[in-house]
């Protein structure tokens, strides 16, 4: 069972200092806090063999329940052979492909990489017009 070392009033009454804090509520979560009292969630991992840090939000704005269930999530996903990390990544970059394909059919235009946008992309390349 996972010990929780953090309460929420811990939290809010904490007080920037002259150098980052790491308040840890255990098992690689921990919330970091800079002297301009920003109060950043972290989750350390270890995969193939490498150290890395997962950035979960920034407190309040992501509670200390919701950073527990975020840091469960990539812990399971660590279990699982998948670096959260990567993961994060490529979820963003299939979003912002959905978002691009989106937009080219509200504007009327041909999907990306289609016949007709490469051959649209060439003319306009190579016309001597």
């Amino acid at each position: 069972m996972k010990r929780h070392l953090l309460a929420d009033v811990a939290i809010r009454n904490s007080k920037p200092d002259d150098k980052t804090q790491r308040l840890s509520d255990g098992a690689g979560l921990y919330l970091l806090i800079k002297p301009n009292n920003s109060k950043w969630w972290r989750f350390d991992y270890s995969i193939d063999g490498k150290r890395k840090t997962l950035s979960l939000g920034v407190y309040p704005t992501v509670s200390l329940k919701a950073a527990r269930d975020r840091a469960d999530a990539a812990r399971q996903d660590v279990v699982n052979g998948i670096d959260p990390s990567t993961s994060r990544k490529d979820h963003k970059a299939k979003q912002a492909t959905e978002r691009e394909a989106d937009r080219r059919i509200a504007e009327g235009l041909p999907a990306i990489d289609s016949f007709e946008d490469v051959a649209r992309e060439w003319f306009s390349k190579f016309s001597t017009e």
